[in-house]
């Protein structure tokens, strides 16, 4: 996905998120998801939970188009949460006029004209192959894969079983994204790390912002998606 991917690494720390960030404390960034209990996110798009507030927020983003490397016109905040079977994404996009959001309703993965919001996680870090989930600001999702480090090859007919939830307000918008783990393929390796890309589109800007270059983490071995709690 040459041009789109800029590598975030996705940490699902046991540990709290200081100890995570000195033991990795080499000024390169990375996302962190938190362990929290099971049914602690109820999915309807408006980041209430408290959950929320335990994940610290992906907020270093640069352009990507018209000027790339530019600092964002708006600022955006991604958060991280995962229990025994999902990872759940929060996304807070602020908008200077949240009455001129696009948010047209449309068949899922038609996404024209729309703001909308991307992950794509590179779950093998090979630098190759990601799967894209992404919603727009009225709820329409997207979803892809891609099997080679080419943007324009995706395939569209990658259907899996996730949910997403969007709510406009006076800031701009919101999205809770449910990830579960049984939709995504991965190594079980002693160590799992997972490239991670947040890219947001604003239509009436023509602009697009990508998430800043990271570093590997360690997580223990399944310890994400299995009925198994941390000590």
């Amino acid at each position: 996905m040459r041009g789109l991917i800029v590598v975030l690494i996705l940490l699902f720390a046991s540990e709290n998120v200081t100890q995570a960030q000195e033991q990795n404390g080499s000024g390169r960034k990375q996302a962190h998801a938190v362990r929290v209990a099971n049914g602690s996110v109820r999915l309807d798009g408006q980041l209430e939970e408290a959950a929320w507030r335990q994940a610290p927020p992906v907020t270093d983003f640069v352009q990507k188009e018209p000027v790339q490397g530019a600092a964002p016109s708006e600022t955006m905040e991604v958060r991280f949460v995962y229990d025994d079977s999902a990872v759940y994404v929060g996304a807070r996009m602020y908008s200077d006029h949240p009455d001129a959001i696009q948010a047209p309703m449309s068949r899922r993965d038609n996404v024209d004209e729309a703001e909308y919001v991307l992950l794509s996680l590179d779950t093998y870090l090979d630098r190759r192959t990601a799967y894209t989930f992404g919603v727009t600001a009225s709820g329409v999702r997207l979803d892809q894969y891609h099997s080679s480090d080419n943007e324009d090859n995706a395939d569209e007919t990658y259907d899996p079983v996730w949910q997403a939830r969007t709510r406009i307000d006076e800031q701009g918008w919101t999205a809770e994204f449910w990830l579960p783990f049984s939709q995504l393929r991965f190594n079980e390796r002693s160590e799992l790390i997972w490239g991670l890309n947040i890219h947001r589109w604003t239509p009436t800007r023509r602009r697009a912002r990508s998430a800043n270059r990271g570093r590997p983490s360690q997580i223990p071995p399944r310890q994400c998606h299995h009925q198994r709690r941390n000590p």
